[in-house]
Parts: C-alpha cells; structure tokens; sequence
C-alpha cells in the first residue's frame, strides 16, 4: 500500500467523515464503531495480515477522538450561550392581531429581520447521560 495514502489521505478522510457523521448521530462510540466494523472487514478482505488490523484499531482510534473532539465542540457552543438568529419561526412575524387594520398591506408577509429576537442555541438539545 503507498505510504501517503496510509498515513496521509485514509486519517483525513477519517477524520471528515468522522465530524460529519458526529453532527447527525452525536455519539462518538457509534461513530467509531462503524468505522471499526468498515475497517475490520476491509482488513479481512484485504488478506487479514496483522498489519491491516493494526491499522484498523489505530483508525478507529482517529475516529473517536476526532467524532469525541466533534461533540465537546458542539455541546460547548450550547453551553456558552450563542444566539442564533432564527428568522423561520413563527413567532418572528409581525402578525397583526385580529380586528388590528393595518395600513401596510406587506404586514402579513414581512420577517422580524433585527437582532433582537433571536432564539438562544436554537440548534443544540440536551442530552441526558
């Protein structure tokens, strides 16, 4: 196997692919355990030398500590209080009330677009350990 494509190309895509599926699944253990299994059976298909599985266990390695690094990351942004502007929300609409004769017709349709209603870490939930 090329030496660049072992230590250089194969950890970086690890590593990618890592963060991404951290940001669906967030759990690192998972993670890492469908890059263990993905690695085990390419290292059995590929001949089973302990060389191959070696590698396998030293890329899983990268997977938990990259996807592990991944969540602290997000779950720090939740915990430190960003604020996220979230213009989707249906609370955000300068909706007249019912009887209230507007003089703007775009009233109805137009979006609270300042910052002073934003929806704190709208993006993040909690999990329970």
């Amino acid at each position: 196997m090329n030496i660049l494509l072992f230590f250089f190309a194969i950890p970086i895509a690890v590593i990618i692919l890592s963060v991404i599926l951290e940001t669906y699944m967030r759990s690192p253990l998972k993670v890492a355990g469908i890059f263990f299994s993905i690695f085990l059976v390419l290292a059995f298909y590929l001949g089973g030398t302990a060389e191959y599985i070696v590698a396998a266990l030293v890329y899983t390695a990268v997977s938990f500590i990259s996807a592990y690094l991944t969540e602290l990351i997000l779950s720090r942004r939740c915990f430190r209080g960003d604020t996220f502007p979230n213009f989707y929300r249906e609370d955000t609409r300068r909706i007249p009330e019912p009887g209230f004769e507007s003089s703007s017709t775009n009233e109805l349709t137009s979006f609270n677009t300042d910052f002073d209603n934003v929806n704190t870490c709208s993006n993040c939930y909690r999990r329970y350990r």
